[in-house]
């Protein structure tokens, strides 16, 4: 009976062992996953070969550009391979254009390059400051001008009760020292007397013989010499037609608010007219 029982001792001791590894195992199995599930998955393309692909992709890219490129170059027209700046010693070019030229460092359609400058100093120049506006804007011009135009200035009425004066009574090139006495000249100019126009006109049109271009700037209308009475402004005109053989160009600026395009006032329709008969410009400022 002793011995029978140490077999089932030792029976039910070894089940015991089996169904605890058992156990174990199932454990193991399910807390720790399947290494080779994890690792035998299809692995992605490596990053060369991806860097490979891109550079092909760009390379035909390039390609198909460069042969767009040299088709573009094979139908477009010549293409003017150099420009020269011209120095500044040479004449500079100018656009040759149906009233006379247009010089790239002026800005105005001058005829030529020999101008007379009629400045109006009449007593109304005073207001607003218009004398001031136009010494500053004459010196930027004449400032702009480069040395191989040639000009004069004259202001009316002139000096001691005189019905114009000059600065040198000939065209002058516009050199540094030449630049300086204009300047000079137009630092003395005060506004005083009346408008002698008609005057300045004539002087200007027959005692300069190979001018191109006059430039007359006022405010208002011309007087008789020198007195406060209108000028007729036919008259004027057709005294200009007469003495103006040579066809010199001129041109007009009206000096304040008063002239404009529409501007219907004597002066501005005498300035506007004086300028379109010798086909000169125009300005109102």
């Amino acid at each position: 009976m002793s011995s029978r029982r140490e077999v089932n001792a030792f029976n039910i001791s070894f089940l015991d062992l089996l169904s605890g590894a058992l156990g174990a195992v199932i454990i193991l199995f399910v807390a720790v996953p399947k290494a080779k599930q994890e690792t035998e998955h299809i692995k992605p393309p490596s990053q060369e070969k991806e860097l490979k692909a891109k550079n092909h992709a760009l390379q035909a890219e390039i390609e198909s550009l460069e042969i767009k490129l040299a088709k573009i170059k094979a139908e477009a027209p010549p293409v003017i391979e150099k420009v020269e700046t011209p120095k500044i010693d040479e004449v500079p070019k100018v656009e040759e254009v149906k009233q006379g030229i247009l010089d790239v460092d002026v800005g105005f359609k001058f005829k030529g390059k020999k101008i007379v400058f009629l400045i109006d100093v009449s007593g109304s120049m005073q207001t607003m400051d218009k004398m001031g506006q136009v010494k500053a804007g004459l010196k930027m011009l004449i400032t702009s001008m480069p040395k191989n135009y040639e000009i004069d200035v004259i202001h009316f009425p002139g000096r001691y009760s005189a019905k114009y004066s000059s600065l040198w009574s000939y065209t002058q090139a516009l050199g540094e020292r030449q630049k300086g006495d204009v300047y000079r000249f137009l630092n003395k100019l005060k506004p005083k007397g009346a408008t002698p126009t008609r005057s300045a006109l004539k002087y200007a049109i027959t005692a300069y013989p190979d001018i191109t271009d006059i430039v007359l700037l006022s405010d208002g209308a011309p007087t008789k010499a020198n007195s406060r009475g209108y000028d007729s402004i036919e008259e004027i005109l057709s005294a200009v037609r007469k003495d103006n053989y040579k066809k010199i160009q001129i041109n007009t600026i009206g000096v304040g608010p008063a002239f404009s395009l529409r501007s219907t006032t004597a002066a501005s329709v005498f300035l506007k007219t004086l300028a379109e008969e010798s086909g000169g410009f125009f300005y109102g400022f």
